[in-house]
């Protein structure tokens, strides 16, 4: 059996001590919540559902809707990679389906790039991009993040 400590701990308990990011300790959680009606929106669409800060470290994205259509999918991402929060996860075709980059999901998720990602020096645009069929009805998303 090991006894082992997680990064941040390894830097507390270095000599000299070594600071954390206060993104990872002690900064105060925050969320930005919004929603998007899609009406016969096309496969290929983007949606900007976020603008989160310059310096964000990003925590969870969670991705929730009403039934969208068959064969559609839905990939949460940002200019630098397109899934870099959720892959892309299909068929978005039942009311109340969820997405989490920490709890999983109704459906299986991939993506893992995003977790702990933490942006540069200006704002970051996060967008939905949609696939496989042409969508309708209410998505709901949360992006929790610190700063």
């Amino acid at each position: 059996m090991a006894s082992v400590k997680s990064v941040n701990i390894t830097n507390l308990d270095a000599s000299p001590s070594v600071m954390i990011d206060s993104n990872n300790s002690s900064s105060p959680l925050m969320v930005w919540h919004d929603t998007y009606e899609a009406s016969s929106l096309g496969s290929g669409s983007d949606i900007t559902i976020a603008r989160i800060p310059a310096h964000a470290t990003i925590h969870d994205v969670i991705v929730k809707a009403d039934a969208l259509g068959g064969s559609s999918t839905l990939t949460v991402g940002d200019s630098g990679d397109a899934d870099r929060y959720l892959a892309a996860v299909g068929t978005w075709n039942a009311a109340g389906q969820c997405q989490s980059m920490l709890a999983g999901s109704t459906a299986a998720n991939t993506a893992v790039a995003g977790l702990g990602y933490k942006n540069g020096d200006s704002a970051l645009d996060i967008k939905i991009t949609t696939g496989g069929a042409t969508i309708s009805g209410t998505i709901y998303f949360w992006i929790y993040y610190t700063v």
